[in-house]
């Protein structure tokens, strides 16, 4: 998963896109939110940079979302894919944001050639990680729920190495999990991160 090319794969995002399926289900069961009524689809294409080839049309992406039937009200349910409204893919900014062995000027040039992501965003990234992120009243109220402590200086890689799994593709995927809470409109300000 280190490498810029892995997270291109075309089958590791329709994964992604598999789990916003389930998410956006259990979302719809719910109702709507602001008065019971019945969700429809109002899902929309986005266009992340930094995912999977644009030539490939089974990995075109879509966010899930509904519209409600009576109030009109839009809800848009929990995404592993997508960070908010950012445009490079969520599991994009976490791995990259993870990078602890240094940026070396070589390796800023491989991500820009193969993801688009310029030093400049990385650095706004980390800041977002270690300032923004650890005062959301997410993250306050769900550090509790690790022992020992993550140490804010490590986010992203030290609340990633918290999740048990086979291999570092299911210790993102349970991290992207975890975060979701974060994707949904309203609530939390993700202004901050492009």
């Amino acid at each position: 998963m280190n490498d810029s090319k892995a997270v291109q794969h075309p089958m590791f995002f329709h994964f992604l896109q598999v789990i916003d399926g389930d998410l956006a289900d259990k979302c719809r069961l719910l109702g709507c939110p602001f008065c019971g009524g019945v969700l429809h689809s109002a899902r929309y294409p986005r266009k992340p940079r930094g995912g999977p080839t644009a030539s490939d049309e089974s990995t075109t992406a879509t966010r899930q979302s509904f519209c409600c039937d009576r109030c009109r009200r839009r809800t848009t349910p929990e995404s592993v894919c997508f960070l908010g409204r950012r445009v490079y893919p969520g599991f994009v900014m976490v791995l990259l944001s993870a990078m602890q062995s240094g940026v070396t000027d070589s390796r800023i040039e491989e991500l820009r050639s193969n993801l688009g992501v310029a030093r400049r965003t990385l650095q706004r990234w980390r800041r977002w990680w270690q300032e923004q992120f650890v005062r959301t009243q997410f993250w306050q109220i769900a550090r509790g729920r690790f022992m020992p402590i993550v140490e804010p200086g490590g986010l992203p890689a030290s609340l990633l190495e918290r999740f048990l799994g086979d291999d570092a593709r299911s210790q993102l995927i349970k991290c992207l999990l975890f975060i979701s809470p974060l994707t949904r409109p309203g609530v939390v300000n993700l202004n901050e991160v492009r």
